[in-house]
């Protein structure tokens, strides 16, 4: 089979997957997605207490409302119900300053989230973390600190986004506009998970905007999260089971499924990269052993190479003139079509 001029083996297409799954069970992957779970909970609400401090320095209330109203088209509606209410609960009680005690310990809290969710991810990329914890706690930091600006960008941007379109006159492509919007979102989506796969694990790798894995990842969280948002509204029975925690259970097992995304997508990076690593090893190791059993034979078949290179390689009228011919040639055939053109 052919996919955009590849061949595709099915047969490594299942041992990549099978080494997956391997990789998968021995990671305990559900065990860490649930740890990162608990770490993003006691996370979430100091970040966004300190997420509207930010949005009040950047946008009015009536925007800010409008950004809250954006949570029921990505999450369930009892995680979004959840979230929002506590965002207007902060946003009218009056959040704390962003240099105050307040605002520096909700950012703090925040930037825990970050570690735990770089412990995860040395764990997916199978290696153990030798950096001092005040660099971790750093870069904790810087990355809380980009995660607070680049949402509130992307919600001014979808919020400004219907303005613009009218503004310019283009209220007949609004529809396109606005269903543009989900696509450039996912797309910013991966490249920002392909930049966390990229800073927070301990392991050195070639950076790349989008991997793989953040593909993946992004889709399947996209997909799994309309999926169990359908399923809850639909068939589920959690305030039934839960009584009044439910919308906490449903806020809970969907953060799990979504850290289960992230951590599937740095699986999938890491399989890449060491198998990259391997058959490098592999044709690095294949060349040495050739050029140490048969020194004397790679010795002549360079010799030969170079004298019948030397024999085929033309004196430099010979390419003056190759080249001229060449450019005469092609320069003729393109007057000639244009004198040949429609009439």
């Amino acid at each position: 089979m052919r996919l955009l001029g590849r061949d595709i083996h099915w047969a490594g297409v299942k041992k990549f997957l099978a080494s997956l799954y391997r990789e998968w069970d021995a990671d305990n992957v559900e065990d860490v997605a649930a740890a990162l779970t608990f770490s993003g909970v006691l996370a979430l609400f100091p970040f966004l207490l300190f997420l509207v401090a930010l949005t009040s320095l950047m946008l009015d209330p009536s925007e800010t409302a409008e950004l809250i109203a954006q949570l029921y088209q990505v999450a369930p509606s009892a995680v979004a119900e959840i979230l929002s209410e506590r965002l207007d609960a902060l946003g009218h009680g009056g959040s704390p300053g962003l240099l105050t005690l307040g605002g520096i310990g909700a950012f703090w809290a925040a930037s825990g989230g970050v570690a735990a969710l770089s412990r995860a991810l040395n764990a997916a990329y199978d290696v153990t973390e030798t950096r001092p914890w005040w660099k971790v706690r750093l870069l904790g930091i810087g990355v809380t600190a980009a995660a607070a600006v680049l949402s509130v960008i992307a919600a001014a941007i979808a919020i400004v986004t219907p303005a613009v379109v009218n503004f310019l006159g283009l209220s007949g492509l609004s529809p396109l506009f606005l269903f543009l919007r989900l696509p450039i979102a996912a797309f910013i989506m991966m490249i920002v998970l392909a930049m966390l796969y990229y800073v927070l694990p301990n392991a050195k790798m070639k950076f790349r905007i989008i991997t793989p894995g953040s593909v993946v990842a992004v889709l399947l969280w996209l997909l799994v999260s309309v999926g169990f948002s359908s399923y809850v509204t639909n068939f589920g029975s959690y305030e039934v089971t839960y009584g009044a925690l439910g919308g906490v259970i449903v806020m809970l097992m969907w953060m799990w499924i979504s850290s289960m995304a992230i951590m599937l997508g740095a699986e999938i990076n890491s399989l890449i990269e060491r198998r990259g690593e391997e058959k490098g090893a592999g044709t690095a190791k294949t060349e040495l052993g050739a050029m140490a059993d048969a020194p004397e034979e790679t010795a002549a078949k360079k010799a030969k190479s170079e004298a019948s290179a030397r024999q085929l390689a033309p004196t430099p009228a010979t390419s003056r003139f190759s080249v001229g011919a060449l450019s005469a040639l092609a320069v003729g055939f393109l007057l000639g079509r244009r004198r040949a053109g429609p009439r």
